[in-house]
């Protein structure tokens, strides 16, 4: 098991919340290296998280989700991306390491990060859409071959779990489920107020329709 484990994390404006989640995959020994994109964040989260010993590559305006997580492979060298979120809480390193193992056994090419047990409303939402999750183990060849395929991919926002997801049945990647007991995110709503929070969670939603769109006019054009 000597493959190279490199942890993204895509934030914008997460200096609050992002140093715990840094913590805690520092104390896994399964991760080599760990990446904190700034996707044009006007506070301090670059900061932060030089300060809790992860390495930054620094977008100097706020590019999207799916462009923040690319640029990231682009600009690492790994055999295993695993992806988590900045806003995280209750994240432990067994979660982590659960990510993390079936990959690096080569038990499975994708894992899928669950919540449960957690907060109502996140719990809820992922048992109905889990292929919208952003907490994932992925073999480092899937996104090459994704990038060789999809020029566009960078400017699909939030879509970029789905198109993950698409991707792994367009390529029959043995894909496995980790459930992580207690974790959960921030909503929106929380972190902006309640209406410019719906404004973003709405631009969030057309985005990832946008996205499904896109790759299943690519599938009836094919």
């Amino acid at each position: 098991m000597n493959n190279k484990v490199v942890c993204l994390i895509p934030a914008y404006n997460e200096e609050k919340r992002i140093g715990s989640v840094i913590e805690v995959v520092k104390k896994c020994t399964l991760v080599d290296e760990i990446y904190v994109i700034d996707d044009g964040s006007e506070d301090k989260t670059a900061e932060v998280a030089k300060e809790k010993g992860a390495h930054t590559l620094k977008l100097y305006q706020n590019m999207g989700k799916s462009y923040a997580i690319f640029y990231g492979v682009e600009n690492t060298q790994s055999d295993i991306v695993l992806m988590l979120d900045a806003d995280l809480i209750n994240l432990k390193v067994e979660d982590v390491q659960n990510l993390i193992l079936p990959v690096l056994e080569d038990k499975a090419d994708m894992t899928i990060g669950i919540f449960s047990e957690g907060r109502f409303s996140t719990d809820l939402a992922q048992k109905i859409s889990p292929f919208l999750s952003g907490q994932r183990a992925i073999k480092r060849w899937v996104f090459d071959k994704i990038l060789e395929s999809r020029k566009d991919i960078k400017d699909l926002g939030y879509a970029i779990e789905i198109i993950l997801t698409e991707y792994a049945k367009k390529l029959n990647l043995r894909v496995l489920t980790v459930e992580l007991p207690h974790v959960s995110h921030i909503m929106k709503e929380e972190k902006l107020g309640f209406f410019k929070g719906a404004q973003h969670r709405m631009k969030m939603y057309r985005e990832i329709i946008k996205g499904y769109v896109n790759l299943k006019k690519s599938r009836d054009e094919a």
